[in-house]
């Protein structure tokens, strides 16, 4: 039953979740100093302007990219453009007040484009596991119909 939900998951499924990976990354981060100091003013930080983010969001949002692959139906070429995408919907709506986005396109060119090859790169291992995993499962199944089917020719 599994296997039969895992096939009818919709495509869009695993770019879907890894933008709002994106956005909640840059949410977090961008609040962090805000929620971290109970008497402070409300103020809002660019979320790589913290150590936090380098340090815990990226490595999750690899991870997450990770999970991205072993769910895909293997067209991971797109899939960073949906992180990248949650990402960019961050940086536009959860903002400093007063700033404008005049860094933006520089920001895009040196972090967005080695980002998605980091997240690209990611992809593979979670393929290659999904797939080992999957190898031993059908393996299983087969040494289980082989077995039922020496059992049958026993029986007659």
């Amino acid at each position: 039953m599994s296997q039969a939900a895992l096939t009818l998951r919709p495509s869009w499924l695993p770019a879907l979740v890894l933008a709002l990976v994106g956005f909640v990354v840059w949410t977090l981060f961008s609040l962090w100093p805000w929620l971290m100091s109970a008497g402070a003013p409300f103020r809002i930080r660019e979320a790589w302007d913290t150590p936090l983010f380098w340090q815990v969001g990226v490595p999750v949002m690899v991870l997450a990219q990770v999970v991205g692959a072993v769910l895909s139906d293997g067209r991971i070429q797109w899939q960073p453009l949906g992180m990248l995408g949650g990402l960019l919907a961050g940086i536009a709506l959860i903002r400093p007040s007063g700033g404008d986005f005049g860094m933006l396109p520089v920001a895009m060119i040196l972090i967005g484009v080695p980002a998605y090859a980091g997240l690209l790169a990611a992809a593979p291992p979670g393929i290659i596991w999904a797939f080992r995993r999957l190898n031993d499962r059908v393996r299983q199944e087969a040494g289980r119909v082989a077995g039922d089917r020496v059992h049958v020719l026993a029986d007659r």
